[in-house]
């Protein structure tokens, strides 16, 4: 479904390759299918190898012996600092679920820019995380 991830499979072997606009990411079941990859694709393009996958996308990526592990706390802060919302306290749910909302007549004005870019900060921390 995903038109940007492709699968070689070679004997017993595969190579996986993520992409998005300038970014990459490949793992495999082989080094020796990733060094042929990565001398392929230096070959025509110009890139730079970076060792292990830290960082893709806004996402941060833990790997250790146990698993990997993605999380986004630096996006998460980042969020929270271009919002001026630093000090605000967590909840585990922001409101109340079953409250009937009122427009408030005496409020003042929202910056529609401002808050739809809250908006699409928040759905893409959820894309991931859909705890919150």
């Amino acid at each position: 479904m995903d038109k940007t991830l492709f699968l070689l499979k070679h004997g017993n072997n595969f190579l996986l390759v993520q992409m998005y606009v300038d970014d990459i990411i490949f793992v495999d079941s082989s080094h020796a299918l990733v060094a042929k990859f990565a001398e392929t694709m230096s070959r025509e393009f110009e890139m730079s190898m970076m060792d292990e996958l830290n960082f893709f996308l806004g996402l941060q990526v833990k790997q250790t012996k146990k698993g990997t592990f993605v999380y986004q706390s630096k996006y998460t802060k980042h969020v929270l600092w271009k919002f001026d919302m630093t000090n605000a306290k967590t909840m585990s749910t922001p409101m109340f679920v079953l409250v009937a909302l009122d427009m408030d007549k005496d409020g003042e004005a929202v910056d529609q820019k401002e808050y739809r870019s809250m908006i699409g900060s928040l759905l893409y921390l959820t894309a991931m995380r859909s705890d919150i």
